[in-house]
């Protein structure tokens, strides 16, 4: 290695470690730079008179008096005298580097422990909710309620829409998982219950807070939709989140009533 590449390895060095010692301030790692400018591993001695640090630096004077007696409390500047014209001479020490090398170990094996820590932490928080989702079970161990014939199927989630006339990746989940969903559509037709009749009923009675029941397939969506609308010009958008919101079963009369409000007004 040449001279010259040693000295830069030197100030880099020095630099690191002065710029992660947690009791230097950032305006540490400007005088340091500083100095460094005008020393060398070989020649570790330099000098600099006040208004030359604030032009290279940045600070003020009052800020550079306090952060040479850090650097020199610290062990980075050393007085070794003064020049004819009386600036202050230091000789530049890397005097904490083993200490700041082994504070920065331990700082990351604190950082890792931690994420550990975390980690752990979420395993048993999520372990926690899950005992608590689980059914209560009976003496013999099996799940306390009536068997029913649909227990191996999948469950599908309630979608919660995120905004009244916002687009997203709900609504594209809410169509793919109820376009095929015809099973609770056959019980409801077997009870004769009419879902767009349903949804009359529940807006002229007690019911406009209580959500629409889901349709079970597109044609019937699309005649409660009918419904809901009153064959009103709403916009496609507007239609969009009605019908979301419909086939994720959150829709409410009175929702749907402030919904189209606005189209009435604009009407």
């Amino acid at each position: 290695m040449t001279v010259e590449a040693a000295s830069a390895t030197w100030k880099f060095d020095f630099l690191d470690t002065v710029n992660a010692d947690p009791q230097c301030t950032p305006a540490c790692l400007k005088v340091i730079k500083a100095y460094l400018h005008f020393a060398s591993e070989a020649s570790p001695v330099a000098f600099m008179a006040k208004s030359e640090l604030v032009a290279r630096t940045d600070l003020g004077e009052a800020t550079i008096k306090r952060t040479r007696k850090l650097l020199a409390r610290l062990g980075y500047l050393q007085p070794v005298g003064k020049t004819a014209e009386g600036a202050i001479q230091y000789r530049l020490r890397n005097a904490r580097k083993q200490e700041i090398d082994e504070h920065i170990i331990l700082v990351r094996e604190r950082l890792a422990e931690d994420r550990r820590e975390e980690k752990k932490l979420f395993r048993t928080r999520s372990a926690l909710r899950g005992d608590q989702n689980e059914p209560p079970k009976n003496a013999t161990g099996g799940s306390k309620g009536t068997p029913r014939s649909d227990q191996n199927e999948p469950q599908i989630p309630r979608l919660i829409p995120r905004g009244i006339l916002s687009e997203g990746r709900d609504i594209l989940t809410a169509n793919s998982e109820f376009t095929g969903s015809t099973h609770e559509s056959q019980e409801r037709e077997q009870n004769g219950l009419s879902e767009t009749a349903c949804y009359a009923a529940m807006s002229r009675g007690d019911g406009s807070d209580e959500p629409i029941p889901v349709p079970g397939d597109q044609d019937e969506a699309q005649a409660m939709m009918e419904a809901i609308c009153e064959d009103r010009e709403v916009p496609d958008i507007v239609r969009r989140r009605l019908l979301s919101m419909l086939q994720a079963g959150v829709l409410t009369p009175r929702m749907a009533s402030n919904i189209l409000a606005p189209v009435e007004d604009a009407a």
